[in-house]
């Protein structure tokens, strides 16, 4: 294993480490690029935040075949609607965040700003509901916390557990229901650039790159579900 196959399974370590505790795994992944002086890749990029889907899959697979039960429709339902609100901000406001991703700058900005979020949350929320009594209104702004984090720094999961926990949902159950919202966002993202995937190909980093990476992501977002998970 060369040291380009070492720097990339970092990578992919730290990509699974960071995708489901409350720090933003898109902002360190900016950061340790540059501090490795390897290229922003499309390719990997996605493949390892696909890798840390199918963890969420294999963590979680009782809950989500308990979603297609009748009882839990209602669930069902508030995860199809919040994963609406969050792909309404990700399009509306797509081509600026990106455009941040080149700066580290932002990516600390946004970074201290998921710390102040985590802090307000703690602060005001007090756990005293149950998911069973969420509402539309509960979902939709949930949903659009998560669209937020489309922002380089911003974490995904730390916004919407945050967003949970102001809310006042149980903790463990907020967490449950933030690492289900991931779903359909990380699958529908790379689904959404598979044909900018196509057409850049691995550009020059190869095979063995993407798949350690996507290992390492796999298995590292694994256990960190594992270590949040009460």
């Amino acid at each position: 294993m060369g040291i380009i196959e070492i720097k990339y399974l970092l990578l992919g370590i730290i990509q699974g480490l960071t995708e489901f505790l409350p720090v933003s795994s898109s902002g360190h992944l900016v950061i340790f690029q540059a501090l490795l002086k390897l290229p922003s890749n499309l390719a990997f990029d996605v493949v390892v935040h696909l890798a840390t889907g199918l963890a969420v899959i294999a963590f979680f697979w009782k809950d989500i075949l308990a979603l297609f039960n009748p009882r839990s429709y209602r669930m069902l339902l508030y995860l199809a609607l919040a994963t609406l609100f969050t792909v309404m901000v990700g399009l509306t406001f797509k081509d600026y965040f990106e455009a941040l991703f080149s700066s580290t700058f932002a990516v600390g900005g946004f970074l201290l700003l998921t710390a102040a979020v985590i802090l307000l949350a703690e602060w005001i929320g007090k756990g005293r509901r149950q998911i069973e009594t969420m509402n539309f209104w509960d979902a939709i702004l949930i949903g659009l916390a998560q669209g937020c984090a489309i922002a380089p720094g911003l974490s995904r999961s730390g916004t919407t557990i945050s967003a949970a926990l102001g809310l006042n949902f149980d903790r463990a159950q907020a967490a449950r229901f933030s690492f289900l919202l991931s779903i359909p966002a990380i699958f529908g993202a790379g689904l959404f650039k598979a044909k900018d995937i196509v057409e850049a190909g691995t550009a020059g980093i190869g095979f063995w790159p993407l798949l350690l990476g996507g290992l390492a992501a796999f298995i590292t977002g694994w256990l960190a579900i594992k270590l949040f998970m009460p």
